[in-house]
């Protein structure tokens, strides 16, 4: 079967706009990027298959999204191939479903990205308690989101399309005080 490429259109297109926001003295505080295209793949581990589909998900950018749940993410893939490639993969193990036009990735990078998420979420984002690579399902201003560590200053906050526009204006408010940059 031959790959279509993205036809989506990210909801934040007319929202995210370029440039420097907020406080304008000193350095930026924290930076925005609108992860878009991506495919996300949401896997469920059947009963008694969770150790299981933990395994066949090494190599793939695996999340974790509740007991024996992830949120398997790709960039550069074309249109439905990852959920094709993992309903394949784990046939018999797990239930796939593809989340890819249903959900909105916002990456925020930089030295005050903590002090931003913090305003929203009871999670404790200290690196001792929150390390690389641990996740969270949480709120953020009233809507239910997938809060990621991929980095010592960088978080991924998944959040469902629809609530995508209120929540990126709530999240460019909270991090006004601090100077932030959309790239």
């Amino acid at each position: 079967m031959t790959e279509r490429t993205f036809n989506r259109v990210s909801p934040l297109q007319d929202v995210a706009l370029q440039g420097r926001f907020g406080a304008d003295k000193g350095a930026v505080g924290v930076s925005f990027t609108v992860r878009h295209p991506m495919s996300i793949v949401t896997v469920i581990a059947r009963a008694g298959q969770g150790a299981a589909t933990a395994a066949a998900l090494k190599g793939y950018d695996a999340q974790w999204a509740g007991p024996d749940q992830y949120f398997v993410l790709a960039e550069g893939r074309g249109e439905g191939a990852l959920y094709r490639e993992l309903k394949a993969k784990l046939a018999g193990l797990a239930s796939v479903s593809d989340q890819s036009h249903g959900r909105v990735i916002i990456r925020l990078v930089g030295p005050r990205a903590r002090a931003v998420l913090a305003k929203g979420t009871p999670v404790d984002l200290h690196p001792d308690a929150f390390p690389v690579g641990k996740s969270a399902l949480t709120q953020m201003a009233h809507v239910g989101v997938h809060l990621t560590r991929v980095g010592a200053d960088t978080y991924d906050v998944s959040v469902f399309r629809g609530f995508s526009e209120s929540f990126w204006e709530w999240i460019t408010e909270q991090a006004e005080e601090f100077g932030y940059q959309v790239i």
